[in-house]
């Protein structure tokens, strides 16, 4: 995947009375809290549903792993769901 390529995909579903988002892209690991925060905060706001996060943990650095974890766990419940994903097989949410 190439850094900074970003892409944004948008769909109509139920007729146009909502819209399918999908993100891709890389963004750099010591992302700033706040900004993870206000960003997980509004996905769920238009949703009205915590975010469904999955932490793909399967052979990665664990300075990596223990970043995501320590900024993660911090977002109230009722913005994100996270869940641990190693070797393809998804853990229990927090």
């Amino acid at each position: 995947m190439v850094p900074n390529k970003n892409t944004l995909r948008l769909r109509p579903v139920y007729r146009g009375a909502y819209t399918q988002v999908w993100a891709t892209g890389v963004v750099p690991t010591t992302l700033p809290l706040r900004e993870l925060r206000r960003l997980v905060r509004g996905l769920a706001f238009w949703n009205g549903y915590p975010v469904q996060c999955v932490l793909s943990v399967g052979s990665v650095d664990l300075g990596w792993c223990g970043w995501w974890l320590d900024h993660l766990s911090v977002i109230p419940e009722d913005h994100l769901a996270l869940r641990l994903e190693r070797d393809g097989r998804v853990g229990n949410e927090r």
